[in-house]
């Protein structure tokens, strides 16, 4: 082999690939791949090796779990995607998704990878063992560095700083410098990873700790904590999601014991000018601690103690639940109400509630969980809920997605909020919390599902109808009656038995929206709407993208919402296949999509009959479509999903989409944006408008992007601007 590396880091580097970055919100350090990208190019590489890992070596078993975060784990698909020099200029890019958690099959798939090579088996076998060796004498000599000059430190009475961040922050160009720029203060600086042990942090913590250098960095934090020679200070890039949930914990932790916690926020910009003053402050307030004195004031413990929803709570808590989806979890709520439990739906979200969850929220989280902790916190101080008799019920999606820390973003919120006594049931399918007052049995089960795929059904028949109804608000009446005839059939009231049984019911409302009286002479432009699960479906968050879409004389197509779940199952299968993930993975992947598939059958076949609706894919379906664009390797929030959907309503003549997603959301970066030109390229009359959404979003901008896709590729002409947009411009 002859290897080449794209030359260290540099803004020209940066400037190189500028143009072929499908996100402006992503990191820094993802922008400048692109530049690597092309150096390489540039010295007349035959080929490219830059592989995908979802996982990292598992550092510390107490951890949650060992992901990486989404944007190293899948950046290489949007490199691929994007750049179409390694098409033009033929060179080979091997990209191959590679757990570097399990050594035997890293060494299998690298084999694979480089058969082309000659590479064996054994030869893969010996170089990943050898490698992981070196890089076990690596830990070590920089856990031995850390302890030495920890020690030297003790004894001179001087002070250093451990600058925490992520491995691409020791790269110059990425720092700018900060490193020197503190030395020249007085400082000692120090690397998380040169302290960094395992057991000082108490656990359990506030937050899901499942990302290989959070753990890494959150021992780092409690071993600072207890260190009166050791200040810590942490690099964050802008654009960093993820970074949302380490600043609070690490600040929890080192406030803990009263130290001084200091954030650096850095991107592409170089000026060190008020990272240079924030690092003046924390000296000009060590120095004075040490003038005066005064020992460190310890703050709130950051260890958790959680309060779980217990059988005692079921008898006399309210759950209270935020939206989503509203036909779909009104469904949900009358299934829960089935089995015992006292379920409450928030139904709106107003500026109040995402006002409140900006007090109480990271304001570097995406705006789904600002949105939905803040319509909770509004809840509870409204006096609308007993805080003393409910319990906050929230998902909890178990991926590498920041989504999973929503229930950490809410026990935080409460705790400033003063509601730290009101427990939080968070829902999982991976049961990542127990909670002894809440299971779900089979009858439960049976009833959600059938919750969703009814929820699927009146949407696809809804948004299938109104556009084209004789009668104003006719179809919304209708669609009104047969939901509510679907929350009896869940949950039928006192004393009264079912009026008809699941798949009568399903022609019913199948049978009723084919008859509904509306103009079956024409067909509007199609407008379909996919993105992030909670901005697709709540209109608040969307700002009532349907509601556009239908004004502006078109029919909206909204994917459902049972397809998210069938894709997480399958992405289990994915990974025993490819990952090295127990073979238990796969068997209850393919048990549930059967169970689900199930449970769509009757609907899949009562829509066929009408010839009227849509029939919704089979998962299997959406997976091969996915894999002409990317490998379902991308499971990061909605993943390939994500751009499967997009392929779907293309190949259903839907070319027209508006992929709706929050500001800086990580997985989005990948498989929405990412995706979109490498969609353009395979089907031209692709004509898709990615939307951020987000607290400061302005909402005529985004009014006025989905109305120019509207009137530049479905009516031809220019877009239609309202008199009320017109003045807002």
């Amino acid at each position: 082999f002859r290897v080449l590396l794209s030359d260290r880091s540099t803004h020209a580097i940066f400037e190189k690939g500028m143009e072929t970055i499908p996100s402006e919100s992503v990191c820094y350090p993802a922008k400048l791949v692109h530049g690597h990208i092309v150096d390489l190019v540039e010295q007349e590489i035959g080929t490219i090796f830059y592989p995908d890992l979802p996982y990292e070596q598992e550092e510390n078993p107490r951890a949650g779990n060992h992901y990486n975060c989404p944007i190293v784990t899948s950046y290489p698909e949007v490199i691929r995607a994007n750049m179409d020099v390694l098409r033009e200029r033929n060179i080979r890019y091997l990209n191959p998704f590679l757990p570097m958690h399990k050594p035997d099959v890293l060494a299998k798939k690298l084999a694979e990878v480089f058969a082309s090579w000659g590479v064996t088996r054994q030869e893969a076998t010996d170089a990943v063992r050898e490698g992981m060796a070196e890089q076990a004498r690596f830990r070590e000599d920089m856990r031995a560095m850390g302890e030495k000059t920890v020690r030297d430190l003790r004894a001179q009475g001087k002070i250093g700083i451990v600058l925490a961040g992520r491995p691409y922050h020791a790269d110059p160009e990425v720092h700018h410098g900060i490193p020197d720029m503190i030395t020249g203060l007085g400082f000692a600086v120090l690397t998380e990873d040169s302290i960094a042990g395992e057991g000082i942090l108490e656990r359990p913590i506030r937050s899901v700790d499942q990302w290989t250098y959070h753990a890494r960095l959150y021992e780092a934090a409690a071993y600072v904590a207890q260190a009166p020679e050791l200040e810590m200070v942490q690099l964050n890039s802008f654009g960093c999601g993820l970074d949302a949930v380490t600043t609070d914990q690490v600040q929890e932790i080192l406030e803990a014991s009263g130290k001084m916690y200091t954030l650096l926020k850095i991107d592409e910009v170089s000026s060190l000018g008020a990272a240079r003053i924030r690092i003046r402050s924390l000296k000009a307030a060590i120095e004075e601690r040490a003038k005066t004195g005064k020992a460190p004031v310890p703050g709130r413990p950051y260890r958790l103690e959680r309060r779980p929803f217990t059988r005692e709570m079921k008898k006399t808590h309210t759950l209270v639940a935020p939206q989503m989806s509203p036909v779909h979890f009104e469904l949900i709520s009358a299934a829960l109400n089935r089995s015992g439990y006292r379920v409450e739906i928030l139904d709106k979200a107003g500026p109040a509630d995402v006002e409140t969850g900006l007090k109480y929220v990271n304001n570097d989280a995406c705006y789904p969980s600002i949105l939905v902790v803040g319509q909770l916190i509004h809840a509870l101080q409204s006096g609308r809920f007993d805080p003393d008799a409910c319990t906050l019920m929230i998902t909890q999606t178990g991926g590498a997605c920041r989504a999973t820390n929503y229930v950490a973003f809410l026990r935080k919120a409460l705790q400033d909020a003063g509601y730290g006594q009101v427990p939080v049931l968070s829902l999982s399918v991976q049961g990542i919390e127990t909670n002894p007052g809440f299971r779900f049995s089979a009858g439960l089960l049976i009833r959600v599902v059938r919750a969703l795929v009814l929820g699927d059904l009146l949407q696809t028949a809804l948004l299938r109808v109104r556009p084209y109804e004789k009668e104003p608000g006719g179809a919304d009446r209708l669609y009104r009656t047969w939901l509510d005839a679907c929350a009896d059939f869940l949950n039928p009231p006192p004393g009264r038995r079912r009026r008809m049984g699941y798949r009568t019911l399903v022609r019913g409302i199948v049978s009723a929206f084919t008859t509904f009286d509306f103009d079956k002479s024409r067909r509007k432009p199609r407008v379909g709407l996919v993105g992030e699960i909670l901005v697709k479906f709540h209109p608040d968050a969307n700002n009532h993208a349907v509601d556009v879409i239908e004004s502006e004389g078109c029919e909206a197509c909204v994917p459902g919402l049972l397809d998210f779940f069938l894709y997480s199952f399958r992405s289990g299968i994915w990974k025993v296949r490819h990952m090295g993930a127990p073979l238990l993975s796969a068997v209850v992947g393919h048990a549930a999509i059967g169970f689900l598939e199930s449970m769509r059958g009757p609907v899949r076949t009562a829509l066929r009959r009408s010839g009227l609706f849509a029939v919704p894919p089979r998962i299997e379906q959406l997976a091969t479509m996915a894999r002409k664009v990317l490998s379902l390797g991308n499971a990061s929030g909605e993943g390939w999903f994500l751009t499967a959907e997009m392929l779907e309503l293309i190949g259903s003549d839907v070319p027209n989409i508006i992929c709706a997603q929050p500001f800086a959301c990580l997985p989005n970066h990948v498989t929405g944006k990412g995706m979109i030109r490498e969609i353009r390229r395979l089907y031209p009359q692709a004509n898709i408008v990615p939307v951020d959404y987000d607290p400061g979003a302005s909402e005529v901008n985004q009014l006025n992007r989905i109305k120019l896709m509207i009137a530049a590729c479905v009516h031809g002409q220019d877009p239609p601007v309202s008199p009320s947009v017109q003045d807002a411009l």
